[in-house]
């Protein structure tokens, strides 16, 4: 086999999304081996992509560094920037930013210029790791001093990352900036915008922005009618909520499972448990399967009702259909049953929910925390605490309160006061119940 006839099998190969790790590895050593002509680096490129696109890339990410490094000792075949920019990409997805930079710079150091695309997979990683102000330092600053200008793509990733720690109005800013720079607002730019001003509840701000989207002959997609959805479900006007499926699906856009999730979501926080299951229902007619979230929504409520016997028939159906409980379904048994100040059941769930391979978290021991205080076995919450440190669960606001609550109640005042001054240590800011629970303290001193 020629060559050229190689690189198309190897591009073919990889396009059909269906080639192994083994595959690729043949395919490698064999264009390697090929020197009548020296193949190109792209299709050591393709099949660099197809590794990363790999599901379980964590994996098989050392294999990719292997093959790079094998690749560099080639001295006829050069890795480029999209080489590299492939590579910083594998190294964000398994959380090796440091790894990343190091390939940066090594790229740098033999190219006088670069391109955004190679920033951009490393940008996305550090907004992962909630680095944003370094990303904010390389796309307005590092990226102009190395000749590199940033494209729309390293915008929206500053920009998803500005809104993500409530940045709002630098992310605004940022907007204006860009379009100086003569890059103009995609529908990602809008959509972004909208999400992060409903996740602070300025749903006003996020229409007039959807307004402002249209007016510009961009069209919302289904992310941007989500996070709108989303916004109207939290804030309990449902009625608002199906007005804008309905608009939605006339434009043309069909819901998908996150649309109807948050509705029944929405539904269920109502109590409107029938018309909850009116949409779980036209959404299984719609040929979308409903994912633990939809179904955790379902049994929250109906163990709110106190219907735990049909929420459990309903984890049963759940697990039938192949689709397993996670550490929130859970939770909502163990918070139903001990409120029901059945612990022993609790217990017994918490115990099914280890041997599924799955860790108590902080809203688990929360909960059996703040049913030991009610029935008054505070030496066996004090315990509690104690063994979920020591699994690496750190204790939040809400577990110090339970405990500072529970010591005031038995009239371990100096014990509580004890707690809340580790609550402070901890960088726990005491809030509006914390403050309640320790008046208590106050006045039964007075007394």
């Amino acid at each position: 086999m020629g060559t050229r006839q190689l690189e198309s099998v190897v591009r073919e190969r990889c396009r059909s999304g269906t080639v192994t790790i083994a595959e690729v590895s043949r395919l490698f050593d064999r264009l390697l081996a090929t020197s009548d002509p020296v193949p190109s680096i792209y299709p050591f490129n393709h099949l660099f992509m197809a590794l990363v696109r790999m599901k379980n890339i964590t994996n098989y990410y050392p294999t990719v560094f292997s093959l790079f490094n094998r690749l560099t000792l080639n001295k006829h075949i050069s890795p480029d920037g999209c080489t590299y920019s492939i590579l910083i990409n594998c190294c964000t997805r398994v959380d090796r930013v440091r790894l990343a930079f190091v390939l940066l710079g090594r790229f740098l150091k033999v190219r006088s210029g670069t391109e955004a695309r190679l920033f951009n997979p490393l940008l996305k990683g550090l907004c992962k790791d909630n680095r944003i102000h370094e990303v904010a330092a390389i796309v307005l600053n590092k990226m102009p001093k190395l000749g590199c200008i940033p494209d729309l793509f390293s915008y929206n990733i500053l920009m998803n990352g500005l809104c993500k720690i409530g940045q709002i109005d630098k992310a605004e800013e940022l907007v204006d900036y860009m379009v100086s720079k003569g890059l103009q607002p995609d529908v990602v730019t809008y959509t972004t915008l909208i999400d992060g001003l409903c996740k602070k509840g300025l749903l006003d701000k996020a229409t007039q922005m959807l307004q402002c989207m249209i007016s510009k002959g961009l069209e919302p997609n289904i992310v941007t009618y989500n996070a709108l959805m989303d916004m109207l479900c939290k804030k309990g006007e449902i009625e608002k909520a199906e007005e804008l499926l309905d608009f939605m699906v006339s434009k043309g856009i069909q819901p998908d499972i996150v649309t109807y999730t948050t509705l029944i979501d929405g539904l269920c926080k109502k109590g409107l448990l029938d018309r909850a299951n009116q949409m779980l229902q036209c959404m299984i007619t719609k040929g979308l399967e409903p994912n633990v979230v939809t179904y955790n929504a379902l049994m929250d409520v109906l163990c709110k009702k106190g219907e735990i016997e049909k929420a459990e028939e309903l984890l049963d159906f759940m697990v039938s259909k192949g689709v397993q409980p996670g550490i929130v379904t859970y939770n909502i048994f163990i918070d139903r049953l001990c409120k029901k100040g059945l612990l022993d059941k609790a217990n017994q769930m918490v115990q099914c929910m280890i041997s599924k391979g799955l860790e108590p978290d902080v809203v688990t021991f929360n909960v059996l925390m703040d049913m030991l205080c009610k029935k008054g076995e505070i030496e066996k919450a004090e315990e509690l605490l104690d063994f979920m440190v020591s699994k690496g669960v750190q204790p939040d606001i809400v577990t110090y309160n339970i405990l500072i609550d529970g010591l005031c109640k038995k009239g371990l005042l100096d014990k509580a006061e004890q707690m809340l001054q580790c609550m402070i240590s901890e960088g726990l800011e005491p809030d509006v119940i914390t403050y309640s629970a320790l008046r208590c303290t106050v006045q039964t001193r007075r007394n």
